[in-house]
C-alpha cells in the first residue's frame, strides 16, 4: 500500500510540472537567407501566414503580395559605413508546412563598390509587433559555404556581417545547443536512457542498485554511444552521402522514444541503454541533419560550421546530464525510486504514442501544448525534479531514525 501511495504521488508530481498553455508554435519564428554575391547581397525571408495576420490583418493572406511588398520595405535594409543600399523586393512562392502556409519573398541589396565591406543586415518583419517571434539569419559566403549568422529578436534587430570572414562558428554552437533544448522528442530519449543508470537488470528486472562510480560510469557509455551514432549519421546526411526521407525518420524517433521508456519499466537486454543509444542515435542523428536542412545548410555548411554545430549538440546533451542526473541518483538511494522510474517511464511512452500516431497522420498529438510548454519552461522540470530529490531523501533518513524510548 505504501508503494501504491508513493505512485499516485509521483504521478501528481508529474503532473504539476507542466503548464497548461503552449508557447511554442512554428509560426513563432521566420527564415531569413543572405547570398553575398561581389557588389549584391541577395536574400529571402519566409514567414508564416498566420505571423503575417498579425501584424497585416486576420484578412491578410498569401495572395496579397502588394501588401506584403509594401511591409517588408519598411522592415528590412541593410547600409554600410558609406550609408543605406538600395533595396529592391522581389517575386514570392508560397508553400504548405506544419499545418499552414509560408511565403517565401525575394530581396536584394545594391552594396556597390562596398560590397566586400562589413554590413549592418537590419531585419524586424513581425518581430516589431510580436515580442516572442524571431528570424534565423544564413548567409552564404563568397566561397558557396553556409553557416547561420544569429537569430534576431525584438530585442536584438540587426546584425553584422563580414563577408571576408563569414564563419558564424559561434552561431552554429548556438543551433546545436538551441535545437537540442526545443526538441522534447529528443530531449525525453536522452533523460530516459539515464533513468537506469544507477540500477542494475538481473535477468529482466531491476534488481540492485549501483554505487555512485558505477553509476557515472555507466552514464558516461550511454552518453558516448549517442554521440557516436548522431555524428556518424549527422554528417552523412549533412554531406549528402545519404537521402532519408524526414517522415520515416520521425516516426523511428518516436519509437525510439518508446522503446527507451519500455525498457526503463523492464529491461529488454542487459545493457540494453547503450544499445538502444547507439542504434537509435544513427536515427537521431538523421533528424538533426534534417534541422541543417531546414536552415538551408545541407551539402553547403563547411566541415568547421557541421562539427560546431555538432558540438552544440554535445554541449546540449552535457548539460541536460548535469542538470538531471545529479537527482536522480539521489533518488535512486531511496524506496521512491521504483515509483519515479514506472510513472516517469509511462508518461514518456505515452508522449512516444502521440507522437507516433501524430506522424503516421492517424491522431493529432492531444499532448502537444503540454510538451511545447514543458519544453519552453524546462527549468521548472529540473527544479521540481530536484525538488522531489530532496523530499525523497529527507523522507527515507526520517524514516531511518530510531524511534527513541521513553
Amino acid at each position: 500500500m505504501r508503494t501504491l501511495v508513493k505512485v499516485f504521488a509521483v504521478a501528481a508530481f508529474v503532473l504539476t510540472l507542466h503548464p497548461s498553455a503552449a508557447s511554442a508554435h512554428p509560426m513563432d519564428f521566420s527564415k531569413v537567407r543572405l547570398v553575398l554575391q561581389g557588389g549584391t547581397v541577395k536574400g529571402t525571408t519566409e514567414i508564416a501566414v498566420p505571423a503575417l495576420q498579425q501584424v497585416l490583418g486576420a484578412d491578410f493572406t498569401a495572395a496579397d503580395h502588394d501588401v506584403l511588398a509594401s511591409y517588408l520595405r519598411e522592415h528590412i535594409a541593410a547600409s554600410a559605413d558609406a550609408g543605406a543600399w538600395p533595396l529592391t523586393i522581389g517575386a514570392m512562392t508560397t508553400r504548405e508546412a506544419d499545418g499552414m502556409t509560408w511565403v517565401t519573398t525575394a530581396f536584394a541589396f545594391d552594396a556597390g563598390s562596398a560590397g566586400a565591406a562589413d554590413f549592418l543586415f537590419e531585419y524586424d518583419a513581425v518581430i516589431e509587433a510580436v515580442a516572442k517571434h524571431e528570424a534565423q539569419v544564413v548567409v552564404t559566403d563568397g566561397s558557396g559555404d553556409t553557416v547561420v549568422r544569429g537569430v534576431l529578436t525584438d530585442m536584438i534587430p540587426a546584425v553584422t556581417i563580414h563577408p571576408q570572414a563569414e564563419t558564424g562558428l559561434g552561431d552554429m554552437v548556438g543551433q546545436g545547443f538551441r535545437h537540442v533544448q526545443d526538441g522534447a522528442d529528443h530531449l525525453l530519449f536522452l533523460m530516459t536512457l539515464l533513468i537506469p543508470a544507477p540500477l542494475i537488470a538481473v535477468g529482466r528486472r531491476w534488481a540492485g542498485r549501483r554505487a555512485l562510480r558505477g553509476s557515472l560510469w555507466a552514464v558516461l557509455r550511454v552518453a558516448t554511444a549517442f554521440t557516436i551514432g548522431h555524428s556518424l549519421t549527422l554528417i552523412a546526411a549533412a554531406m549528402q552521402w545519404v537521402e532519408v526521407a524526414s517522415g520515416p525518420i520521425e516516426v523511428l524517433i518516436a519509437i525510439s522514444v518508446g522503446v527507451a521508456a519500455v525498457h526503463v519499466i523492464r529491461p529488454l537486454v542487459r545493457g540494453g541503454e547503450d544499445v538502444i543509444a547507439a542504434g537509435f542515435g544513427l536515427v537521431h542523428g538523421l533528424a538533426f541533419a534534417g534541422i541543417l536542412a531546414e536552415l538551408g545548410l545541407d551539402g553547403s555548411a563547411s566541415w568547421p560550421a557541421l562539427l560546431s554545430f555538432n558540438l552544440g549538440i554535445e554541449l546540449a546533451q552535457l548539460t541536460v546530464i548535469a542538470l538531471v542526473f545529479p537527482s536522480l541518483y539521489a533518488i535512486s538511494t531511496t524506496r521512491w525510486y521504483t515509483a519515479v522510474r514506472v510513472v516517469g517511464a509511462a508518461c514518456v511512452l505515452v508522449a512516444a504514442i502521440g507522437w507516433a500516431l501524430d506522424r503516421l497522420g492517424v491522431h493529432a498529438n492531444p499532448l502537444a501544448p503540454v510538451e511545447d510548454a514543458a519544453v519552453t519552461h524546462s527549468w521548472v522540470v529540473v527544479v521540481a525534479l530536484a525538488a522531489l530529490a530532496v523530499v525523497a531523501v529527507g523522507r527515507e533518513r526520517v524514516a531511518a531514525e530510531p524511534v527513541p524510548v521513553s
